[in-house]
C-alpha cells in the first residue's frame, strides 16, 4: 500500500483502517454522556467550490439512455438503441455516470454499460446530490433494525454493512474523497460513539464522540467539527486536534464559511440549557446565550462580547456588546462601528442605532452595503 498524503496531511499506512464493528466496540472506551447523536445527512449542493465545477464540466456525457415501457417500467439502452438492462423502476441517471434504480423492488446502482457498481438488493441507497461518488446502502432485518455499510464508485466496500448508523459527513473536492460520519452500536439504540471515515476506509477520527457536527463540509477547506462527550462540546480539526477545548454550555458554529479566515462563533450557554441543544444554530437559541467569542482556526479569540452575536436581517453586518454599548462587525471579523450605542432596533430594511437618547439610520453612519 502506497504511503500517498491527502489533505489530512497524514499518510495511510497511519491511519487506522476501519474495523469489524464487534472489534471496534472492544478497541473504544465507552464514555457515558446525555447528548442525543444527530443523523442529518449533509448537502454538499450551494456548497461546493467552483474548481469542483471547472474540473467535472468536461465530463464526458452518459453514453446511454433511459426508456420508458409501456407497463410503466423502465429500460437503459445504449446509444444504438441496444437493450443492457430492463425491468427498472424509478431510474435516475446520476452526474452523467450511473444509473441509480429499483429492480425486483431493490435499489442498486449500474454505469452505461450495465456494469453493477451496487448490486440490486439493498432497501435503500443514499449519495450525496451533486457528487455521487459513494453510496451508503441499507437492508433491512426482521426485527425492523437496519444495516448499513459504504460502497464506493468502483463497486468496493468501504464500510461492509454493519448494525451502524452512517451519514453523508464532507466532500474535498481538492482530492475527491469522500467523509462520513459512523455509528456504532446505532441499531440497537445503545450510547454509540460516533467517528469520522474517509472513502479508503480509513478514520480520519476514531469513533470516541457522542455527536459530530461538521461545520464547514464541502467548502474546499480543511474540515473543522464540533464534538460533543459528556455533556461537554469543543471543537476540532479534521486531524482530531483539539481547537476551542471541552467545556459545558458552550456552543460552537462556522461564522463564515463563504470569506477568508475562517472563523467560528463560540456561544456561552445560560446554566441548565441542555447541551444535547448545542448541536442547533445560534440564531434558534439567542435567549440562551449569555456570552459570545470570535474566535480563529488557531484556537484565538479575536472579538468578545457581552452578549449574543447576532446578524442583521438585511445586512451582512453582526451586533455585539463591550462595556454595555453596542458595536457592529462583519463577517471577517472587522469592527465596523464601534461599541457606543446604548440599543439598536433591526426594522430589516432600515437599522436605527441609539445614541445619547438619538436614533440613527445605519445609512448615515456607514457606507451602504
Amino acid at each position: 500500500m502506497s504511503n500517498q498524503k491527502n489533505r489530512l496531511g497524514i499518510g495511510q499506512n497511519s491511519l487506522k483502517k476501519a474495523l469489524n464493528p464487534a472489534r471496534l466496540a472492544l478497541s473504544v472506551f465507552l464514555f457515558g454522556g446525555v447528548i442525543t447523536p444527530s443523523y442529518a445527512t449533509i448537502n454538499c449542493a450551494g456548497f461546493l467550490p467552483s474548481s469542483y465545477f471547472e474540473r467535472i464540466k468536461n465530463n464526458p456525457p452518459f453514453m446511454g439512455k433511459l426508456v420508458e415501457q409501456a407497463n410503466g417500467r423502465q429500460q437503459l439502452t445504449d446509444l444504438n438503441g441496444n437493450v443492457v438492462i430492463d425491468n427498472l423502476h424509478n431510474a435516475y441517471i446520476l452526474m452523467d455516470k450511473y444509473v441509480l434504480a429499483q429492480k425486483n423492488g431493490k435499489y442498486g446502482v449500474v454505469n452505461a454499460a450495465g456494469k453493477i457498481i451496487v448490486p440490486f438488493k439493498y432497501d435503500d441507497i443514499q449519495t450525496e446530490p451533486d457528487i455521487y461518488t459513494s453510496f451508503i446502502v441499507s437492508v433491512g432485518s426482521s426485527e425492523g433494525n437496519n444495516k448499513q455499510g459504504i460502497i464506493n464508485r468502483h463497486g468496493g466496500w468501504v464500510y461492509p454493512l454493519a448494525d451502524v448508523g452512517i451519514q453523508h459527513a464532507h466532500y474535498d473536492a481538492d482530492y475527491d474523497q469522500d467523509y462520513f460520519l459512523v455509528t456504532n452500536n446505532f441499531a440497537t439504540n445503545a450510547k454509540g460513539l460516533t467517528g469520522l471515515l474517509d472513502d479508503r476506509g480509513y478514520w480520519a477520527v476514531m469513533p470516541q464522540y457522542e455527536v459530530i457536527n461538521p461545520l464547514n463540509p464541502c467548502t474546499g477547506q480543511p474540515l473543522y467539527l464540533q464534538v460533543g462527550l459528556q455533556n461537554k462540546t469543543a471543537l476540532i480539526d479534521q486531524n482530531n486536534k483539539v481547537i476551542i477545548p471541552f467545556s459545558v454550555n458552550q456552543h460552537i458554529e462556522s461564522f463564515n464559511n463563504n470569506v477568508s479566515p475562517l472563523l467560528f462563533l463560540r456561544s456561552r450557554l445560560s446554566d441548565g440549557f441542555a447541551s444535547s441543544n448545542a448541536i442547533v444554530m445560534s440564531e434558534d437559541i439567542q435567549e440562551n446565550i449569555v456570552s459570545a467569542q470570535i474566535i480563529n482556526a488557531n484556537g484565538n479569540a479575536v472579538l468578545a462580547s457581552e452578549a449574543p452575536i447576532r446578524k442583521l436581517l438585511y445586512h451582512q453586518l453582526y451586533t455585539y456588546k463591550q462595556a454595555e454599548k453596542f458595536g457592529l462587525i462583519n463577517d471577517r471579523g472587522d469592527v465596523i462601528l464601534k461599541p457606543e450605542f446604548d440599543g439598536y432596533r433591526d426594522d430589516a430594511d432600515t437599522v436605527w442605532l441609539e445614541k445619547n437618547g438619538k436614533m440613527f439610520g445605519l445609512n448615515t453612519l456607514i457606507k451602504s452595503d
